[in-house]
């Protein structure tokens, strides 16, 4: 049999769609690559981006720290003030038992109380020191969750009150510096780590990076306050309690707490919105982890979010939980300080 002829247009026609065949599969492939390696990289720089630019326990140059090397801290000597500490016992009581954090505080000359609030039956134990007052806030931590530290401040014995988590360490010069500043002006909250609000940031708001000097918010995990202003927490508490707090809250009973009690003295003292102070050059440090009886963060209201482990469910469960309870604080502080703005002024005893 002959073989059909096939006309010459038709072999053109056919050479040709065979190339585009060709030419559509090799296009789709590199399609395919493209998607994939955007969608790479985008992990990759999402993954960096979270974990460096938004994770305020990495070191990086600012101009506190210029500032910090150009004029060194000359040792200062406390003032004669005497303070009382509220110290808040949960999750960690190895951190309290065995830390240097309590001895440094019994140990200074301004410390004349330590408060410890046993606010969970599990981990409750007695701290023996004549110093020490040992309070079961068992059933206040149910009502009142992390905002427990100010309600207990207001039965302090001294009108300065020093705030610390049990996961901070420092010494016993770094108190005499904080108590020194705080001693200029007592109408504020000076602390080490504080905080302001960026509208364009990620978290709602929130931004977690240490601030320097005149700040809006000053974190409770070192800071120094006047025991009436605790009362001034409660009076305005209200405001957020029920919408944001209880409907919409993340993590803990009252997270957020921090944020919430700086705004309120900005509005108490009326001295306008960055009346806290910062002082980020304070030598504070985290107590070592191996006095934590979990691991991953498990129990830190924060996640306890550190380094890169993509590779682990654990670390992106830490980091979602971070990302969640960042955007919460910035929700709240946002709301927090719209709703202040329309308050009329603090009047205590009413």
């Amino acid at each position: 049999l002959k073989k059909p002829v096939v006309p010459p247009k038709v072999r053109k026609f056919r050479k040709r769609e065979k190339s585009i065949s060709l030419l559509s599969g090799d296009c789709l492939l590199n399609t395919i690559k493209a998607i994939g390696a955007f969608w790479l990289i985008s992990a990759i720089s999402l993954i960096l981006y979270h974990t460096y630019l938004y994770n305020p326990t990495y070191p990086y140059t600012n101009s506190s720290n210029l500032v910090k090397a150009r004029n060194p801290h000359i040792p200062l000597p406390p003032p004669e003030h005497k303070a009382s500490v509220v110290l808040m016992n949960y999750s960690r009581p190895r951190m309290i038992r065995e830390s240097t954090l309590v001895p440094t505080l019994l140990h200074h000359p301004n410390v004349e109380e330590v408060i410890i609030l046993h606010s969970n039956p599990k981990t409750a134990f007695k701290f023996v020191h004549p110093k020490v007052v040992n309070i079961d806030a068992t059933k206040e931590n149910e009502r009142m969750g992390l905002s427990l530290r100010f309600y207990f401040c207001q039965l302090a014995r001294n009108d300065w009150v020093i705030h610390v988590d049990d996961d901070m360490e420092f010494t016993e010069q770094t108190l005499n510096e904080m108590l020194s500043e705080f001693a200029k002006n007592t109408k504020r909250i000076v602390g080490r780590f504080g905080r302001d609000r960026k509208e364009n940031s990620s978290f709602k708001g929130y931004y977690p990076r240490n601030t320097h000097r005149d700040t809006e918010v000053v974190l409770t995990k070192f800071m120094v306050m006047e025991r009436d202003t605790c009362s001034a927490f409660f009076e305005y508490s209200h405001l957020i309690w029920e919408d944001t707090v209880l409907d919409n809250g993340v993590g803990p009973l009252w997270n957020g707490e921090d944020i919430f009690m700086s705004l309120v003295a900005n509005h108490v003292y009326g001295n306008g919105r960055f009346n806290n102070y910062a002082m980020d050059w304070l030598d504070v440090r985290d107590a070592p982890n191996e006095l934590k009886d979990y691991s991953n963060g498990k129990l830190d209201i924060s996640g306890g979010f550190e380094g890169i482990r993509f590779w682990s469910y654990s670390w992106w469960r830490v980091l979602l939980n971070r990302n969640r309870h960042y955007t919460y604080r910035g929700i709240l502080w946002k709301e927090a300080t719209d709703r202040l703005a329309t308050s009329g002024p603090f009047r205590p005893g009413l």
